[in-house]
């Protein structure tokens, strides 16, 4: 059985009309930049995470570099990150002339460590980015009591955790910048690149505003220079009814989660922890096996579609060899990325397939115990 790592014609396939509806909205409303329909997702978004301020803007990579530029954040300060995490964190630092600081991760988590957190704090540490791991939030009390401490921001990448808990709080809100990605991959997902910030903070608010638009103030003078990262209102039409989905697709990607962990249980793989400290959305379902790539290969041939997040830290990545890491620097990170494969986990996945892909792991399993007993 064919099992593709993520079905998205699946995802729409029940809300076409309601898609189809809300985009004659936009063309008869007329405003092709921002406009109704991004006020109107704005608005449900702050509403379902309980934040004051939302603010639109055209990716979470933008929603990073942002909400950065609006903490004034630049030359000579330095900003804490996890080491296993995508290329648009670091990336975002780099650009406004600050210096990433890497740090090492939990084993299970995937989360950044704290003990690892507190070792790089300096007098220059302005900023530390929680980025809350394949849908399960960091430690956010002790992330928040050592930012404290410090008089340093803490700001949350939510890229893969949108609609995740802690408690009775939910991620992005806990932080002075919550920075979502809605790629078409994401737990709430766009059909095109698209992010948000929200913000408790009124005066963030309002310099995310005027820098999304080019750095334009309500009096429509310039008082600094910004960027084009307004979100589509094409976008945020279709975001704002896939909104009102999220409840049921995270549903379906933890009982789908929960499928495997029973069907795997019996491996010597590596699976997914569960903390009552937070929920687990399972944007990946990211398991360890020791044999990572051969595992993979096997699982290509079956047609079963597996990723790789992340093959590489990036304080191993080319564009951050000026920093001066090197390797055996973070020793978790770097053994996790010979050993984390992703396996398909999406909303109306249905069991014969969860059964399908663990079916086809056991028998590669079987396989190499077989193979080492020759």
């Amino acid at each position: 059985m064919k099992v593709p790592f993520v079905n998205l014609r699946l995802q729409h396939e029940d809300i076409m009309d309601k898609i189809h509806l809300a985009i004659d909205q936009v063309f008869e409303e007329d405003p092709y930049v921002l406009g109704p329909a991004v006020a109107r997702f704005e608005k449900a978004a702050a509403k379902m995470l309980g934040a004051p301020h939302v603010v639109g803007v055209n990716s979470g990579t933008d929603a990073l570099l942002l909400s950065l530029k609006a903490l004034g954040i630049g030359p000579g300060d330095e900003v804490v990150l996890p080491t296993f995490t995508f290329m648009s964190v670091a990336e975002v630092i780099v650009r406004l002339g600050a210096r990433p600081v890497f740090v090492d991760v939990d084993p299970l988590t995937y989360n950044m460590a704290i003990d690892s957190v507190t070792q790089a704090v300096t007098p220059k540490t302005r900023a530390i980015v929680a980025v809350h791991m394949f849908g399960y939030g960091c430690d956010m009390a002790q992330l928040l009591q050592l930012a404290n401490a410090h008089g340093i921001f803490l700001i949350e990448d939510v890229a893969q955790a949108m609609g995740a808990r802690i408690g009775n709080k939910y991620l992005g809100t806990m932080g002075i910048a919550g920075c979502f990605s809605f790629y078409p991959t994401k737990n709430l997902g766009a059909v095109g690149d698209a992010g948000m910030v929200v913000t408790h903070n009124d005066g963030v608010a309002d310099r995310l505003r005027q820098l999304r638009d080019h750095g334009r103030a309500p009096d429509g003078s310039f008082p600094e220079i910004g960027f084009n990262s307004r979100l589509d209102p094409l976008q945020a039409a279709i975001l704002k009814i896939k909104l009102d989905e999220l409840e049921e697709s995270i549903a379906d990607r933890v009982e789908n989660a929960r499928f495997y962990d029973s069907l795997l249980a019996e491996t010597d793989l590596v699976l997914p922890e569960f903390f009552d400290r937070g929920e687990h959305t399972y944007n990946y379902y990211t398991i360890q096996a020791e044999e990572r790539d051969a595992l993979r290969n096997f699982l290509t041939e079956r047609e079963i579609g597996t990723a790789v997040y992340y093959p590489r830290p990036l304080h191993l990545e080319p564009s951050m060899s000026y920093l001066g890491y090197k390797e055996g620097d973070f020793p978790v990170a770097e053994l996790l990325c010979s050993r984390v494969l992703s396996l398909p986990v999406f909303p109306g996945m249905k069991r014969k397939e969860v059964e399908e892909v663990a079916l086809s792991i056991h028998e590669f399993l079987a396989m190499r115990a077989a193979q080492a007993t020759q």
